[in-house]
């Protein structure tokens, strides 16, 4: 979209074309109009364009003061040409300018408006009426009010104006696609090199800790089997499983880290069992989490071909996070909605819910509303970065207060693909 000190400067810029155009037409065309009329007309041009150069250097909200200056201008525009020739005068074609700066600048709507007040302008210059305003000399000054000519030279512009309003909203509508396709790849490649970067991270951090992490393993289970025998204060037993599940988050951490949800070899895509996917989800969350997900499937599921374990790996970190997000005796529903396209896994908690600024955030790589210690901050930016190499959407709502509901869809097309 075009901003508004560019407009202020196009503005002046026909300012001073017009002050020229004017002197010459004067001085050197001999054309007489009616001076008083005419100053009158580019005065208010000039006001107009100094009000919105002021609205725009102290940075105040302009509302609609765009689409009123565009009509404005088509008004000025209408008077001035009637005031220095009429449908005879070459600058009839700024018309067709000023409904393509509207058509840049305020959208397919005000395009159209800008078009329908162009139309009347011009055909303003044919009414009989006004004509007086209009130099006796003009080639075209004294028109019969339905000659053949004048009706011809209002279809031409009719027909001008509309091909120019359709074109340019249609240029502009598929620039504005290509402009998100193209925002939408960069965020997609900027992810993956989040994510190979981390894997390559993992990589070498698990090289290092795997020997220290299985000697702590194997010591702990030691300790643990150990500490069974009789007079072992139970601090000591409790002390040796606090190691080997500390150890165990320790592996969980680098898995997270390297990527593991993503897809392998192991898991390759396969028809997708919407209810199969929902239980191994739930088998992954603790000892007692499931009882607290209430789950509901409606339709039928299309014949999706997709990582079976990946899916339900993503779907248990949402499950996961929404069990943590919310009350330890609250539930959490998980609505699996299908159709003959399209699949979709809803997750929705009732927990606190999140503000704009951190939804915003959420998903971002070490980015956790979690308490120190028990969140990493990867389980959503791996969930994302799945669901979109698999051509599905990842979306998250949240208001304050209301919780959150998040969601993966997958069609059959973008699957297909």
């Amino acid at each position: 979209m075009v901003s508004a000190p560019w407009l202020v400067r196009f503005r002046w810029a026909v300012v001073g074309g017009v002050a020229v155009a004017l002197v010459v037409g004067w001085v050197a065309l001999a054309l007489r109009f009616d001076v008083r009329v005419v100053v009158t007309l580019v005065t208010t041009l000039i006001a107009s364009n100094a009000w919105l150069a002021w609205r725009v250097a102290a940075d105040r909200p302009l509302g609609l003061g765009l689409e009123v200056i565009a009509l404005l201008d088509v008004a000025l525009l209408t008077l001035l040409v009637l005031a220095t020739g009429g449908p005879s005068n070459p600058f009839t074609i700024m018309y067709l300018v000023f409904i393509t700066l509207a058509a840049i600048t305020l959208g397919a709507r005000w395009a159209w408006i800008v078009t329908a007040a162009s139309i009347g302008g011009y055909g303003l210059l044919f009414v009989e009426p006004l004509q007086a305003l209009v130099d006796a000399h003009a080639p075209h000054a004294n028109f019969q009010p339905h000659a053949s000519h004048q009706v011809g030279m209002l279809a031409a512009f009719v027909v001008a104006a509309v091909l120019t309003a359709a074109f340019v909203t249609r240029i502009r509508a598929a620039v504005e696609a290509r402009e998100r396709a193209l925002a939408d790849a960069r965020r997609v490649a900027a992810q993956r090199e989040r994510l190979a970067s981390l894997t390559t991270l993992a990589a070498g951090a698990a090289h290092e800790l795997a020997t220290p992490l299985s000697t702590i393993a194997v010591t702990a289970r030691e300790l643990d089997l150990a500490a069974t025998t009789p007079g072992v204060p139970a601090e000591v037993v409790e002390d040796a499983r606090l190691i080997r599940s500390q150890v165990e988050r320790c592996r969980e951490i680098l898995d997270q880290m390297s990527g593991r949800a993503d897809a392998s070899v192991l898991d390759p895509p396969a028809p997708i069992d919407a209810a199969q996917v929902v239980r191994e989800a739930l088998d992954s969350l603790p000892a007692g989490a499931p009882a607290r997900v209430r789950v509901v499937v409606s339709g039928t599921a299309p014949p999706l071909q997709l990582p079976r374990l990946g899916i339900a790996r993503v779907l248990g970190t949402l499950v996961k996070n929404a069990l943590d997000a919310s009350d330890p005796d609250a539930a959490v529903e998980v609505h699996v909605t299908a159709s003959p396209t399209a699949l979709q896994f809803a997750v929705r908690d009732t927990g606190t819910g999140m503000d704009e600024a951190t939804l915003v955030k959420a998903g971002e790589p070490f980015f956790t509303t979690k308490a120190p210690g028990t969140g990493f901050g990867l389980g959503l930016f791996l969930a994302r970065t799945f669901v979109e190499q698999w051509g599905g959407q990842f979306s998250m709502t949240s208001r304050p207060g209301a919780g959150t509901v998040a969601a993966v869809t997958f069609t059959a097309r973008e699957a297909a693909s």
